[in-house]
């Protein structure tokens, strides 16, 4: 009797150690499950709300004020005013200058007869001068010299010479007026001239200064 109620008891113990192991094990993995709910939920904390800015007010623009129109009274006294032309200055009269006696007084016949013929002088053109003359004498006039290598070269030309011919005859001043192209034939001309004697210019009968142009021809054609 006695050996088989330890029976009963160990049997009984087993039993109850398997189904304590049974429950432990069916109950873990629920309070595992739970706990991994528990743990995944994240509840984020309140946001405070921020106070709204104040928005600015729009500027309004000021009244544009309109000038009073004015009164018909005053209208008419500005355009009065405007119209109405200040009056001339009162003119005094000029002061007359009294003729004298000897002012008014007709000319004397002389006077007037001089004033005539200074008036008839005016009036007649001036004589004109006669140009003056190249001597015709080759001994005094000798032909200005044909350089060789203008000879050669086929140079030829007219130069043009400012003469002063003074009242004996005498060439004063010499100066080349126009060119012929060439320095040579200058040059030649300018030496040829400068002891040149001229029938001075007239001028009434009477010899003066005087200016002339002297042309100067350099020819080939002319060379014998």
């Amino acid at each position: 009797m006695k050996r088989s109620v330890s029976l009963f008891l160990m049997v009984l113990m087993v039993h109850l150690s398997l189904i304590a192991a049974v429950v432990s094990q069916t109950s873990e993995p629920q309070a595992k499950a739970v706990e991994k709910a528990i743990e995944g939920v994240i509840i984020p904390a309140p946001v405070a709300p921020q106070p709204e800015k104040p928005k600015p007010k729009p500027v309004q623009p000021e009244p544009v004020k309109k000038p009073k129109p004015k009164p018909l009274k005053q209208k008419k006294a500005e355009a009065k005013k405007a119209v109405a032309k200040p009056k001339p200055a009162p003119v005094k009269p000029a002061p007359v200058a009294e003729a004298s006696p000897k002012a008014v007084s007709a000319p004397e016949p002389v006077a007037q007869a001089a004033n005539n013929k200074a008036a008839a002088k005016a009036s007649e053109p001036e004589p004109q001068a006669t140009p003056p003359v190249a001597s015709a004498n080759k001994a005094l006039n000798k032909a200005p010299l044909y350089p060789m290598l203008s000879r050669r070269l086929k140079e030829q030309g007219t130069v043009y010479l400012q003469v002063l011919v003074l009242k004996n005859g005498k060439v004063g001043q010499l100066k080349l007026k126009q060119s012929s192209g060439f320095a040579r034939l200058d040059q030649s001309a300018l030496n040829a001239v400068r002891g040149w004697t001229y029938q001075p210019a007239l001028k009434l009968g009477q010899p003066i200064d005087y200016w002339f142009v002297q042309p100067v021809v350099f020819n080939l054609n002319s060379i014998h």
